[in-house]
């Protein structure tokens, strides 16, 4: 266990979910990350279309840091809007370290100078150095160093609405105790089911799913001319429209912070757990089908990641239609999954 008080940065899978596990552990208690995920409520799907040749965005959440898990564990969250490095630096006064809400795209160590933006990424900041802060970012080994106008502008990045970082900061309490799992993770599951079979919008889970295969075949139409973009290197390069689509969507499942499969793996090893926990069979088919889900959306994040390589329109109607298969495939899994635990 750590020493309460003390942060120590630790690599992690998804931001959220790793950033408030090192924020929990230097509160003195240790609980891994699939736990917080599911507990949390905010896994699920949402598709937003983008204008003109911009990127349709993809993000395999619903909601961006729900904070459930914080309130089972009894901690105390306050949320912040600090416009100013200074005003920042002020709330590490009093705290082990701060969550960030940032935009991906703008962190320098991550490279990609602002051609490819994700507004709902999450970094620990830990401490100010003058000009700079300490930055703990689960993607990464170790602690980097980001200048103070760089986080600014990370911070109050409006490239990726409607998921901008909006200045929000959190400070974190001390946990007051831990969630029994046979007790808390049932009624997270069934919440789960309810908002991604019916989520009230056709952006979001199930239907976001079907609108995404729906619109897909219509990128080679809409995603046309050169454009800027970076390469899995960090360079600038100038490419096709659609590669930098399909490129983005390989990222958004596999690279921007999901430990690969769009979030699927993570939320089966939650369902896993919960099985051995409560001894219910069906938790460990759920799981079964969402590793399957997992499995299909990693191999087409894989695949569309080597966008940025082709150039032949018809390699990239091609992706498409892997793209426009897997929505559909996973869909029908994670449908028949969380139909499933609706009766428990």
């Amino acid at each position: 266990m750590s020493e309460t008080g003390r942060y120590v940065h630790r690599r992690g899978i998804h931001c959220e979910s790793a950033c408030q596990c090192a924020l929990l552990a230097a509160g003195g208690h240790q609980v891994d990350e699939e736990t917080v995920f599911g507990l949390d409520g905010g896994f699920g799907f949402s598709f937003f279309p983008a204008n003109g040749n911009a990127p349709d965005i993809v993000v395999g959440k619903q909601a961006v840091l729900p904070l459930r898990a914080a309130r089972l564990m009894g901690v105390e969250v306050t949320a912040h809007t600090p416009k100013s490095a200074a005003g920042l630096a002020k709330l590490l006064q009093s705290a082990p370290a701060v969550l960030t809400r940032v935009d991906l795209g703008l962190l320098p160590h991550w490279g990609l100078n602002g051609r490819s933006s994700f507004g709902g990424y999450f970094v620990n900041v830990v401490r100010d150095l003058g000009d700079a802060f300490e930055v703990s970012d689960p993607a990464f080994d170790d602690p980097v160093a980001v200048p103070a106008d760089d986080l600014q502008a990370a911070r109050s990045s409006r490239n990726s609405p409607p998921l901008n970082p909006d200045w929000k900061v959190y400070v974190f309490g001390t946990p007051r105790r831990t969630p029994q799992l046979d007790k808390v993770g049932p009624v997270a599951v069934r919440t789960l089911c309810r908002e991604v079979l019916r989520p009230g919008s056709r952006n979001l889970g199930i239907p976001g799913m079907r609108q995404l295969a729906a619109t897909a075949p219509s990128w080679p139409e809409t995603k046309r001319g050169e454009v800027e973009d970076v390469d899995l290197a960090g360079q600038v390069v100038r490419t096709d429209a659609l590669a930098r689509q399909l490129l983005h969507l390989g990222r958004q499942i596999e690279s921007f912070g999901t430990g690969g499969g769009l979030f699927r793996p993570m939320t089966a090893r939650f369902l896993a757990r919960l099985a051995e926990s409560t001894g219910e069979e069906r938790y460990t088919e759920a799981a079964e089908r969402f590793f399957d889900s997992g499995r299909l959306w990693s191999q087409l994040g894989a695949a569309l990641l080597t966008a940025g390589t082709r150039t032949a329109r018809d390699d990239l109607k091609t992706l498409v239609d892997a793209v426009v298969d897997t929505a559909r495939s996973a869909m029908d899994a994670e449908k028949r999954a969380l139909t499933a635990l609706t009766t428990l």
